[in-house]
């Protein structure tokens, strides 16, 4: 999409919106999945999309510790953003701690998750920056971890207190630590990704029950300095692709969805999935949360964007799976857990059975 008109559209957004005032929304949850979910769902009757779908789910719960947590591509330490990443992935499938095809290994992750936030440190800089961290910002591990337990709250009877406690820290420290350009910071690869998805998690948090203290007006600002600050798409095809990935996310939710600048920014991505084949070849995890980011608004409408849009997105993940089920990234986060997760986020999509906040 051309920089001037995403400019010209986020400015009319800041020029209307305040603080974040959220209103808690309807969860999809199952019950609604079953009312949903129609006969072209392609995760239910396209084979070749569920057996790829299943062999990812079968590799990635191979990953999960006894104890429930998940480390860095099976090989490091316990990491808090991969084990929310798996958690979400698991919901995303329709299995909660109470239900499920995978419901015993749902219920290690939520454990797993809940150890591992009371255990982090909010207050000082971790004595190891993983490596999602490095890439999208020093508190990826917590935005992440926020979105996934606002999202299983309902769905685990008797840990509701456990869960709200967590939240309660998680949430004090994204809304303690936005700045004052309303970033998370600029220390990483990527960081606008970080900021979308602080903003996400607190919306999340808010559908949840939880109030929530922070500037939505200044996370569109920030949206703008970083859409002036790389405006050569030829050079930065990478950088191009998520951050209007990210402004998408964000644009969608602010109403200006049935705007024709919205229509035209979505057009453009839709065009760049279709002809730009080095997405799907070179994609890191960056990609793989932008896709998910895009997915998000596409599922919502389903109107004739997402009707273009997830095949093309299905074909391309379905030509770069690995032999055993697995997706890695080729530049920045190579982590398999991490792509293989965003990319079952993506696929799992039209089961409607991750709750949403109100997009």
């Amino acid at each position: 999409m051309r920089d001037h008109v995403m400019l010209r559209f986020l400015l009319c957004s800041c020029t209307v919106l305040g603080s974040i005032c959220f209103v808690p929304a309807e969860r999809t949850g199952l019950s609604f999945f079953s009312d949903r979910v129609h006969a072209a769902n392609p995760v239910r009757n396209d084979p070749k999309t569920r057996q790829a779908i299943e062999r990812g789910m079968k590799w990635l719960t191979s990953a999960i510790h006894r104890d429930g947590t998940v480390g860095a591509d099976q090989y490091h330490l316990p990491d808090l953003g991969c084990t929310s990443m798996v958690g979400l992935v698991l919901l995303a499938e329709g299995s909660t701690p109470r239900e499920g095809q995978y419901q015993k290994q749902s219920r290690a992750v939520l454990y797993g998750v809940l150890d591992l936030v009371e255990s982090r440190p909010l207050n000082r800089s971790p004595r190891e920056v993983t490596l999602i961290q490095r890439k999208i910002g020093m508190n990826a591990d917590v935005f992440l971890a926020t979105l996934y337990l606002s999202q299983v709250y309902y769905d685990a009877p008797g840990e509701e207190k456990a869960i709200r406690a967590a939240l309660d820290r998680l949430v004090e420290h994204i809304c303690l630590t936005q700045g004052k350009d309303g970033t998370w910071g600029n220390e990483s690869w990527a960081p606008i990704l970080g900021t979308i998805l602080g903003w996400e998690s607190l919306r999340a948090a808010s559908s949840a029950g939880l109030k929530i203290e922070a500037s939505e007006q200044l996370v569109g600002q920030a949206l703008i300095k970083k859409l002036q600050s790389q405006p050569d798409v030829k050079q930065n095809w990478m950088h191009q692709f998520y951050k209007e990935a990210a402004a998408v996310r964000v644009l969608y939710s602010m109403g200006y969805r049935d705007q024709p600048e919205f229509q035209e920014c979505v057009d453009q991505i839709l065009k760049t999935v279709k002809t730009e084949h080095r997405i799907f070849r070179f994609a890191g995890g960056e990609e793989y949360l932008a896709f998910y980011f895009i997915t998000e608004c596409m599922l919502k409408g389903e109107d004739r964007s997402w009707k273009a849009w997830y095949p093309q997105v299905r074909d391309g993940f379905l030509r770069t799976q690995n032999r055993d089920g697995s997706w890695k990234g080729h530049h920045c986060i190579t982590d398999r857990i991490f792509c293989t997760a965003g990319v079952l986020l993506t696929l799992l999509s039209p089961n409607f059975s991750l709750p949403m906040s109100d997009l």
